[in-house]
């Protein structure tokens, strides 16, 4: 589970933002944290929209300000994976990460044990 997002500080500033109602644009941005957050690339299917608390209605809407666009089972964010990580650059972060605690544990334990020699 990714642990931020990059949030633009223009954010509510963006043209396309500007053109959805307050309630949308925290919707819209609700949207982009529940796609980061369970690492879908953007993607936020229809029964996700309750947790954002977004309407079909309001979905729409951003869909007509060109921030979402429709598939077969939800909504994609445009351009997300522009802005922030996807699923395979997490996962390859993490193994990365795993890798160098591996070695780091490994050089410390040996330097422990031939301290302790």
């Amino acid at each position: 589970m990714a642990e931020w997002a990059k949030i633009d500080v223009g954010f509510f500033r963006h043209p396309q933002v500007v053109q959805l109602a307050e309630r949308e644009a925290f919707g819209y941005l609700r949207m982009i944290l529940y796609a980061q957050e369970h690492e879908t690339d953007g993607h936020v299917p229809d029964a996700a929209l309750r947790a954002c608390d977004v309407t079909k209605k309001q979905a729409e809407s951003m869909a007509g300000a060109g921030l979402l666009n429709r598939n077969g089972t939800g909504w994609i964010i445009d351009g997300f994976t522009r802005r922030q990580k996807t699923r395979e650059d997490l996962e390859r972060e993490r193994a990365l990460n795993r890798k160098r605690a591996e070695t780091a544990r490994r050089k410390k334990a040996e330097k422990q044990a031939a301290d302790d020699a």
